[in-house]
């Protein structure tokens, strides 16, 4: 932590001979005031499953929400895992759940009981604002599930105009890079459909490596960008490993800048249109913001989360403990960076975090926003925004937090050479 950590003049002074819990000192040495990403884990194996697309889970993504009585939870489906036992169960986007095990959830369980491996969840459904149960219990057991994160793709006609639109959960390039070739079979896809414009929806993306971020930037941007291999972010370390890095440049170069790809499927996009949820973070701002000097980039939603900085994961010699501290803060060509607050939205779009739209369906307010602003095709759509009535609070946890983390997995053998 001391070599690596970003906020390494602003950890504790603390004696580690002293310190009995792996995890209590390593939260110690934390800068509070500025990082709530870094983090520990003792199961080393089930985060490299994930980094690797095949975690054990149930296979829906949930989003958790707080009832204006301060103390009820329930969870909204934000998608399903194709062949994942949810989807196998019959669970499906939308779906409301507001109890396991015949449990009601509140903000002091919901959690815990949404972590086990076998659970039965019992389904609720929303008439005139009153949430009631629906009378289905669906029994579920964790496996292992294949995470590919193109959740969706089609080309939408519009009046003769052809738009590609992505749905894209998370950044992953899974094992032999093959959720990579799943992002080469889509753009090729849309390549052959001749697109005149690219919506890519990445409301549901807390972020994740950034190999897969590049990709990404590289299969959307200009043609000659990609292919000439331009400056896609800059990373900017603490000032010891800043100054040896530059000190050093011919090797640790790729630990400095990262770049366009031209070895990708390139559809030679000049503007690209992005669905943005406040949970759109990390990698997902990376791409977003890497973009802009190169070509048009509309963000239509919400704000972007805010984090422009990244980890590395640092296994121990047994590979069972892993520190996943924050070492860098990244920045655009342009030097856009610290947007704390999140990226702004150029065009707003309220959210309706009870809405069951299946993905590609043009009554979704911010989908057909986009279109619209790509085609000059008119498209109105009618919301009842039933959250709003319900006056609810999307919460989150620390465990949660863990996902809005750009990881570096490779750094030139930096770790071998100190």
């Amino acid at each position: 932590m001391e070599l690596y950590y970003l906020w390494n003049d602003r950890m504790s002074d603390i004696d580690y001979e002293q310190e009995e819990d792996p995890e209590e000192y390593f939260y110690k040495l934390i800068y509070e005031e500025k990082d709530k990403w870094s983090w520990i884990t003792d199961d080393y194996a089930s985060l490299e499953a994930s980094y690797d697309g095949e975690p054990v889970e149930m296979g829906y993504s949930p989003s958790f929400y707080l009832m204006s009585d301060n103390e009820s939870v329930y969870i909204v489906v934000d998608y399903v895992y194709e062949g994942s036992p949810a989807d196998e169960a019959g669970i499906e986007r939308g779906d409301i759940i507001l109890s396991i095990d015949n449990t009601e959830l509140n903000t002091s369980n919901y959690y815990d009981l949404y972590s086990q491996d076998a659970y039965s969840v019992q389904l609720a459904e929303i008439n005139n604002n009153i949430i009631s149960y629906t009378g289905e219990s669906i029994n579920l057991v964790a496996r292992v599930v294949e995470t590919n994160p193109v959740l969706y793709h089609d080309v939408i006609d519009l009046e003769g105009h052809k738009v590609g639109y992505l749905v894209y959960a998370e950044f992953i390039t899974g094992k032999d890079d093959k959720f990579l070739t799943t992002l080469d079979e889509v753009f090729s896809e849309f390549q052959t459909e001749g697109i005149s414009d690219l919506v890519v929806d990445l409301r549901y993306n807390p972020g994740g490596d950034i190999d897969a971020a590049v990709y990404l930037a590289s299969a959307i941007a200009p043609t000659e960008t990609a292919s000439g291999e331009d400056v896609l972010i800059s990373l900017q370390y603490n000032d010891n490993l800043q100054s040896y890095f530059e000190y050093n440049l011919n090797e640790y170069e790729d630990n400095l800048y990262y770049y366009f790809r031209s070895d990708v499927v390139n559809i030679n996009m000049k503007r690209v249109y992005f669905l943005t949820s406040s949970g759109t973070a990390s990698s997902s701002e990376l791409v977003m913001s890497g973009l802009m000097p190169y070509m048009d980039v509309t963000l239509i939603g919400e704000d972007t989360y805010g984090k422009c900085y990244g980890a590395w994961v640092m296994p121990d010699d047994n590979e069972e403990w892993a520190i996943i501290p924050i070492v860098m803060k990244y920045a655009n060509a342009d030097g856009y960076t610290d947007f704390i607050t999140g990226i702004p939205v150029d065009d707003e779009v309220e959210p309706d975090y009870l809405s069951s739209t299946p993905f590609g369906d043009l009554s979704d307010a911010a989908l057909a926003k986009a279109l619209s602003l790509a085609t000059g095709v008119e498209l109105t759509t009618e919301s009842s925004l039933k959250s709003a009535s319900l006056n609810l609070t999307k919460l989150t946890t620390p465990k949660l937090e863990k996902k809005r983390n750009l990881i570096i997995s490779e750094h030139s053998g930096l770790m071998d050479a100190n």
